[in-house]
């Protein structure tokens, strides 16, 4: 059996036909200071994300106490809203803290930033997987 080139019509693109992956996709819109839509948030209270030589980077801090948590800075993979598109509408980021590992998965929604944080947690606490979400504006 063949395997599949889509498994889906908006994996198809609408352009020409030939090699896409010297494409990238513009990061602009998701650049910024965002900040927590609720203030009081157990979360994630604030991200930077910068342009650096066309990569979208993250800096996230954590608002678990009265001086916020810096997670640090780390690449993302940012996403398009489809195959043809070059512009940026949400983005995926990996942070290991050694006792835990996070993936955050964020997109715009009109201006608001979504962002959906997925915990695994590896220092045998037996605390279970969580997920968290939360957003924000500039």
């Amino acid at each position: 059996m063949e395997s599949p080139k889509y498994t889906r019509t908006r994996d198809r693109s609408t352009s020409d036909p030939g090699p896409r992956h010297s494409r990238k996709v513009e990061p602009s819109d998701l650049v910024g200071n965002w900040v927590n839509t609720d203030k009081e948030t157990p979360g994630i209270s604030r991200l930077v994300l910068t342009k650096i030589d066309g990569t979208l980077t993250d800096r996230v801090f954590g608002g678990y106490r009265a001086e916020p948590c810096d997670w640090g800075e780390v690449k993302t993979s940012i996403y398009s809203i489809g195959v043809d598109s070059l512009r940026a509408v949400g983005f995926k980021a990996y942070y290991d803290f050694q006792f835990m590992e996070t993936v955050l998965a964020a997109y715009l929604n009109k201006r608001i930033l979504v962002v959906d944080s997925y915990n695994v947690f590896k220092d045998e606490s037996g605390r279970a997987r969580y997920f968290w979400r939360d957003h924000f504006h500039q």
